[in-house]
């Protein structure tokens, strides 16, 4: 054998495959990154440029990066499914023709990147063998330590074992290299690899285990953890790394093969596969268009998503409790020497726009009512303070945002209780209804407030919504259970409280309706008061379990005179499929309604339909509601209750939860003439409560509980930067 031949030999026996393979990549890789380019390039831009089309609306710019709002529609998968399978064929192009280059490097013969690559094209039906016969094995190796892990509940045992099969099954990645420089089948690719190891397996096997796999995937986490929270930056990073990669693993593999065959195979086999190379005359490595060929995805993707071309929604997101502790110490104590407050997945009450743009959430279930507030315009920042004094339980908190940015919120003062707010003498309970006054920060009773109204029975449901009138003072509207009487069918009752200051210190009451409606446990979405700007109220009462809709208006201020109008009638009779729906909307506790009132006084009713779970929208034709033309807004299915307030352009928003294709939608309407944008994806199951206020741009917020199951939900801050 001749000196250059001895030379490649005496080359690659070095030991240190690993190190020397990557300083070896280090050195050339410019040179070994072509044919990744080459191939990968091509497929990536078409792939993009299929993925705009399909999107059709179901995309958003999302913290900076754009993003897919919702679950993948069919022909979405299908691209998926596609692209999948099309860059399988391609790394079985490009893995093996960067293995050609890197060894002709290694062994100092001159292979031109096209040499390289039709030499990798004329083994591809072997590379889809291998390929295959990669993926049974290291899927079985998975499916073996899953089974473990379930059979025996032995998770050290289950990981023990896939990580042997993993590195037994090892010796595929190296066979590509008899395909590649020896035209060898898949079989006969694996049988040379596995005879190649013999005698030093379990070095061959790390080797590849860390140099093919496990250092460029931590590369790539590490990079993504660096560069996390940066807009563009981590999706740049993740496709540079990810063309990067093949340089290093076909480096990895080409040396060790050389290595290998040095070792154990004979000098006329090492020769034959040298001189087996597709040799070409020497050309120099230009840098500026690799280089540039490099970037190129990253570089349009930074302009696709700065520029955004196609008017995509531009949405800014935080995930507000994404760090906060799930079992958070009770023993703690904030500045008024109460336990901290802590946060339940089903706290979410209302959304409102308090003293200096700052966005605050009023939240209440079990225990008393809390404020967090947003202390910026990303919510990163927070404050969580008690808004209800110690004892206030037993009846949900409502709130009304005055003209001063201030917030009125209900509390309920009880007797009779002891401090965990059971009941000790039911002949001396006692519940009387106050208001509270709130600022971003904190909440203080209404100054000469009083009690609006008294409850003697435990047993008696009130629900309590409030609105603030034009002229700076209050309503209080309030439903309540009555005694069942001679009807079978279950009736409450409406009342009225007009107060000419917020404190509330003149109130005026009124009994209004009985309307046969039935209770149910959880009424928040049942009840919204409002206010015309001629000062007359309008209140909407909306039946989670019949699905009826119920509009009082009043003729004068003082309500003198009220009218019930029921643009829905509702039904408790459904079909086998309606019914199904139904009491699953109603065991989620998803139903509910939300209401504006114009300037004409007429009302605006979004509000979910139990028979079928679509969320409607009613133009409502006079102040009650008795006429009214109907617009459906969603896809019927699973729905949440929605949100609804109007903009500075005096068109309608209205957002809810699409549980079914996994999607936040805002509806925004002119009239009845409305259009749907998805803004964000829920990425657990949603479900526990929507808001919507605008901000100080006039902007809509939206604050929403994604959740998961226990401990794994979150409180997510939703701002629609921009929308179509």
């Amino acid at each position: 054998m001749d000196d250059h031949h001895t030379y490649a030999r005496n080359k690659v026996r070095r030991q240190g495959v690993l190190w020397r393979a990557y300083a070896f990549t280090a050195r050339n890789l410019i040179t070994l990154l072509a044919p990744a380019l080459l191939v990968f390039l091509p497929i990536g831009l078409l792939a993009v440029t299929v993925l705009v089309v399909l999107v059709d609306g179901s995309a958003a710019v999302v913290n900076g990066d754009f993003e897919l709002v919702g679950r993948p529609e069919p022909p979405l998968l299908g691209w998926a499914a596609a692209v999948l399978v099309v860059s399988v064929a391609g790394q079985a192009v490009a893995l093996p023709a960067t293995v050609v280059l890197a060894a002709g490097l290694l062994v100092g013969r001159n292979v031109s990147i096209s040499g390289a690559l039709r030499a990798a094209a004329r083994r591809l039906p072997a590379m889809a063998v291998l390929v295959l016969v990669g993926v049974v094995a290291f899927t079985a190796a998975l499916a073996a330590g899953l089974g473990i892990l379930v059979w025996i509940g032995a998770q050290v045992t289950a990981y023990g074992v896939m990580a042997v099969l993993a590195l037994f099954a090892m010796p595929c990645l190296l066979a590509v290299a008899p395909v590649a420089l020896e035209g060898r089948s898949a079989k006969g690719a694996l049988a040379r690899a596995y005879r190649l190891t013999a005698g030093a397996s379990g070095a061959t096997a790390f080797t590849l285990a860390f140099g093919v796999v496990l250092f460029p995937m931590l590369a790539a986490q590490a990079a993504n953890r660096a560069v996390s929270g940066l807009p563009v930056v981590p999706a740049v990073a993740g496709c540079v790394l990810a063309l990067v990669a093949v340089p290093f693993q076909a480096a990895v593999i080409a040396r060790l093969f050389l290595h290998r065959l040095v070792v154990k195979g004979t000098i006329a086999e090492f020769k034959k596969v040298v001189d087996g190379l597709p040799e070409s005359a020497p050309r120099p490595a230009r840098p500026v268009p690799v280089l540039a060929a490099l970037l190129l995805p990253g570089l349009l993707y930074g302009g696709a998503v700065l520029i955004n071309p196609l008017g995509w929604p531009e949405v800014s997101e935080t995930a507000v409790t994404e760090t906060w502790p799930r079992d958070p110490d009770s023993e703690a104590f904030g500045e008024d020497g109460r336990p901290k407050p802590e946060l339940g997945a089903s706290d979410l009450r209302a959304l409102y726009a308090g003293q200096g743009g700052r966005m605050v959430m009023l939240m209440d279930d079990f225990e008393p009512a809390k404020l967090l507030t947003c202390m910026d315009s990303t919510c990163t920042r927070t404050r969580f303070t008690w808004a209800e004094p110690v004892g206030a339980r037993g009846y949900t908190a409502a709130g009304a945002r005055l003209a001063d940015g201030r917030l009125v919120v209900s509390t309920w003062a009880q007797e009779g209780t002891d401090e965990d707010g059971l009941v000790l003498h039911l002949d001396k309970w006692r519940a009387r209804l106050g208001l509270l006054l709130c600022d971003a920060t904190a909440c203080v009773p209404a100054p000469g407030g009083r009690p609006i109204t008294e409850v003697t029975s435990p047993r008696q449901d009130r629900t309590v919504a409030l609105a603030a009138r034009p002229g700076g003072g209050l309503l209080v509207a309030q439903s309540y259970t009555l005694p069942l009487g001679q009807r079978s069918i279950a009736e409450e009752g409406l009342s009225i409280t007009t107060c000419d200051d917020p404190a509330c210190t003149r109130p005026h009451t009124k009994e209004v309706a009985k309307l046969p409606v039935s209770r149910y446990r959880d009424e928040r979405r049942g009840l919204v008061a409002g206010v015309g700007p001629d000062d007359r109220p309008v209140v909407l009462r909306f039946d989670r379990e019949t699905g009826a809709v119920f509009v009082i208006s009043c003729d004068d201020p003082a309500c003198a005179r009220a009218r019930v109008g029921r643009p829905v009638r509702g039904s408790a009779d459904y079909s086998d499929g309606q019914a199904g729906a139904a009491m699953l909307v109603r065991a989620d506790g998803q139903a509910g309604a939300a209401m504006l009132v114009r300037a004409d006084g007429r009302p605006l009713i979004a509000y979910l339909d139990v028979r079928d779970g679509a969320i409607k929208l009613l133009d409502c034709r006079t102040r009650a509601c008795s006429q009214a033309g109907t617009t459906t807004l969603s896809e019927p299915g699973h729905n949440t209750a929605p949100a609804m307030v109007p903009d500075r352009d005096g068109r309608v928003l209205v957002a809810y939860q699409d549980l079914d294709r996994e999607q936040v939608v805002i509806a925004t309407c002119m009239g009845t003439r409305c259009t749907r944008t998805p803004v964000t994806t829920i990425r657990r199951h949603g479900g526990h409560g929507l808001a919507m206020a605008l901000d100080g741009r006039g902007r809509p917020v939206l604050a929403w509980v994604d959740f998961g199951g226990w401990g794994d939900w979150d409180l997510v801050v939703t701002t629609p930067l921009t929308l179509r």
